[in-house]
């Protein structure tokens, strides 16, 4: 079972992260970085053998990526490219592979729901045929477009984030979105690592998955970690 954070993102832990996981997810200026935290924190995964991909999302530095955002799709698909452009330039420096694409934020959940923008997101990513791409594993849609466009998918779940009926992540204005509590978060985890997820307080849905993803900016994130590690090591 692989451990996947999303890195690079300002945060001051990434180092303290990388011992614990398999694979990084690196902000490439969407909704923040530059060249040189990319190559910053390529050159820290390098150290811990940890495999890295890009991190797109909506251009919105200013409410982090976590707002859609309405644009003219040709607009999108520049901004996309760009960003990936940056990535490509920053791990140029390195021999290490780029494993993966991961959206971020908003933009995650609206290419679940979005079918056009779905699809102009991987028109952008044909340009980069090397790489896998992580997705939501419950959205049917998604992994038909990915499929239909002969994309590798890697289906990823949440172990810090509460899901909805329909198996979408709940907006992080709701309360009890974010896992915060250790307590519930180990009960979470035994839930996710059994197969099952929890989407009210009486009901549970299968789910497969590949990787496990933690936010590093989760309020129990460090302590989280160590639960995750510990727990798959049994």
């Amino acid at each position: 079972m692989q451990i996947n954070i999303d890195l690079g993102e300002g945060g001051k832990d990434d180092q303290f992260f990388m011992s614990s996981i398999s694979t990084c997810s690196i902000a490439c200026g969407g909704h923040y970085g530059t060249i040189k935290t990319i190559k910053d924190t390529i050159s820290l995964a390098l150290r811990f053998g940890v495999n890295v991909g890009s991190h797109p999302s909506y251009p919105d530095k200013i409410n982090f990526g976590r707002k859609s955002m309405k644009m003219n799709l040709n607009d999108f698909q520049d901004s996309i490219n760009d960003q990936l452009l940056s990535f490509r330039s920053a791990i140029s420096f390195f021999s290490i592979d780029w494993h993966h694409c991961k959206a971020h934020g908003a933009l995650y959940n609206d290419i679940t729901k979005n079918k056009k923008l779905a699809e102009s997101y991987f028109e952008v990513l044909i340009e980069f045929p090397e790489i896998k791409n992580l997705i939501l594993p419950m959205s049917k849609s998604i992994i038909k477009v990915a499929k239909k466009m002969n994309f590798n998918i890697i289906r990823e779940v949440f172990s810090d984030r509460r899901y909805d009926q329909s198996l979408s992540l709940m907006s992080r204005n709701k309360n009890n979105s974010i896992l915060n509590s250790l307590s519930e978060f180990k009960i979470n985890l035994e839930q996710l690592l059994d197969g099952e997820i929890q989407v009210s307080n009486e009901v549970f849905k299968k789910i497969s998955y590949d990787t496990i993803c933690l936010h590093s900016d989760t309020l129990m994130s460090k302590k989280f970690i160590g639960l995750i590690k510990n727990s798959i090591k049994k």
